[in-house]
């Protein structure tokens, strides 16, 4: 897509915009769509909002759902209007004023906080990145949305305003950018990739230029594998919807610190909590972030959030303090901790295993290994700090890398293995997901189908994989609807068999697939248009 064809677009769209109060609702897939929607709006001086997401309950909550949307897919939820790209070399578009850009995020609450950003203060923010980056930047590629800020700024604002050609569409899956990253291409991902790279010969002969990641700090680790595998450390950048870009780092060694970008100030309050006072704000007054943090001359480490505290047992309980003492254990790789409403306010821990704990677990078994490691902690925390339930499975986190605490509690709120069978989670990533399932005599499908031959029926195998994409992802279709089904192999007790699930959040819709012994024995489509 040319800058023409944009421009020639956001002229057809702007005939239809209305000068009015309320803000225009953008979502789209496309960045040169979104870009000539944020242009047309523009054109007739109003706000654009930008939707993390298109379900119908988080729109209603933004109040997007009765204003409509412009999108470039159907909407479910309210009108909309599908925009599509027009070819064209239309003049530049003019446009009367400066606008505001909305963005919602869920801050500490989990209630989607409305930020306001003029534009000016994300194209002052790319100056720096091409200020700082840009002699090594080359075509930009993708695993993130352009919806949220981090995504808006890296995969449009500065590569447009700097003149270099950005991919059209996020990656969702790393064999999409096979082949595409050599020097000097930019990729820009999150931990949610980045701690799920995949095999060596995906990226054969890759060497991006510029590697980003944002939305939450990259485990050591996982910036070892990924200069290891592209043959450079990710630049990582703090920020947040609120502040905008904060400090950089390209963690070499653990605990590298953080330096604040130019022009940015950065100081610790009375209680040695993050503060920043920056142009990318768009507030005169210093923002306090919520992070612990630790000076050393003008850089800093983070030491985890301020305002994660949990009540167990009467006590309060830091749950990064937590995590932190998981962390530290050999058989240990990553640590979520979360408190448990349903089960008294207990603590629990969502723990992703190293090799090595792997195979201690399969020997041990899962409540003798959790209870060691119980014992383990008690030289280092109380009792109402150490966790009381386990759950051994990848931690659950969003597209920006964070961990989901609703989707942490669903894990724990799950029905034994009457319901799931014997179950694991073997890979993951924020687009697909696939479980092990060790089909049991004792699970409460087979309660009349049917006596004398039990099956474990479709309408199960339904229910099931929807289940899961709650487990995994906190999320589930948007309706009932199924497409696409199709039974081809009868699963009974005894089978062993593995569920894929492939999400799309736009539409809303959920593949799956069963596989026994090879072969494909049931897939279909759930949620969408009927």
């Amino acid at each position: 897509m040319t800058a023409g064809d944009i421009r020639a677009t956001a002229e057809r769209i702007a005939r239809d915009l209305r000068p009015a109060s309320g803000p225009v609702f953008l979502h789209t897939s496309s960045v040169a769509l979104f870009a000539a929607g944020l242009l047309a709006a523009a054109r007739v001086g109003r706000a654009v909002a930008c939707p993390a997401h298109l379900r119908p309950d988080y729109l209603i909550e933004i109040g997007a759902r009765d204003a409509g949307i412009l999108s470039d897919e159907p909407v479910t939820a309210g009108p909309s209007t599908v925009i599509e790209l027009v070819r064209g070399a239309a003049p530049s578009v003019e446009c009367k004023r400066d606008i505001d850009l909305l963005f919602y995020t869920s801050g500490v609450t989990g209630t989607p906080k409305l930020v306001r950003k003029p534009i000016a203060v994300l194209d002052a923010e790319s100056a720096v990145l091409e200020s700082l980056w840009g002699a090594a930047a080359g075509r930009v590629y993708a695993t993130v949305s352009h919806q949220h800020i981090y995504g808006m700024l890296f995969r449009l604002f500065w590569p447009v305003l700097s003149g270099r050609i950005s991919a059209d569409r996020a990656a969702e899956y790393w064999p999409r950018l096979s082949g595409k990253l050599t020097r000097p291409a930019t990729l820009v991902s999150s931990p949610a990739h980045l701690t799920r790279l995949p095999s060596a010969d995906v990226f054969a002969g890759a060497d991006p230029g510029l590697i980003f990641s944002s939305g939450a700090p990259l485990p050591a680790a996982a910036a070892q594998a990924s200069a290891d595998l592209f043959g450079s450390y990710p630049i990582e950048v703090l920020g947040s919807t609120e502040t905008g870009g904060i400090a950089w780092r390209q963690q070499k060694t653990p605990d590298t610190a953080w330096t604040p970008l130019p022009s940015v100030r950065v100081a610790a309050d009375g209680e040695q909590r993050l503060t920043v006072q920056s142009p990318f704000t768009g507030e005169p007054d210093p923002i306090c972030t919520g992070d612990n943090v630790e000076f050393s001359g003008e850089t800093f480490l983070l030491k985890g959030r301020a305002d994660r505290i949990a009540k167990i047992e009467g006590k309060r309980v830091s749950l990064v303090r937590v995590e932190e003492a998981l962390r530290t254990l050999p058989s240990i790789k990553d640590a979520a901790a979360v408190d448990l409403p349903s089960r008294k306010g207990a603590l629990g821990a969502v723990v992703e295993l190293t090799e090595d704990g792997e195979v201690l677990r399969a020997a041990k078994g899962s409540f003798r290994f959790s209870r060691d490691l119980k014992r383990v902690l008690i030289a280092r925390l109380e009792p109402a700090e150490r966790p009381k339930h386990w759950k051994f499975a990848p931690i659950a986190r969003n597209a920006q890398g964070k961990v989901v605490q609703s989707a942490l509690r669903t894990a724990f709120d799950a029905p034994a293995e009457t319901f799931y069978g014997r179950s694991r989670v073997i890979a993951q990533d924020d687009g697909a997901a696939e479980i092990t399932l060790d089909i049991l005599p004792t699970m409460i499908w087979f309660e009349g189908h049917f006596p004398g031959e039990p099956v474990l029926a479709g309408l199960a195998q339904l229910h099931l994989a929807v289940s899961w994409a709650e487990q995994v992802w906190g999320w589930k279709p948007a309706s009932a609807n199924i497409s696409r089904l199709k039974f081809r192999h009868v699963l009974r007790p005894g089978d062993h068999v593995v569920l894929k699930l492939v999400r799309q959040t736009g539409s809303g819709r959920l593949s799956f697939t069963y596989r026994f012994d090879g072969a494909t024995a049931s897939e279909g489509v759930i949620g969408g248009e009927p």
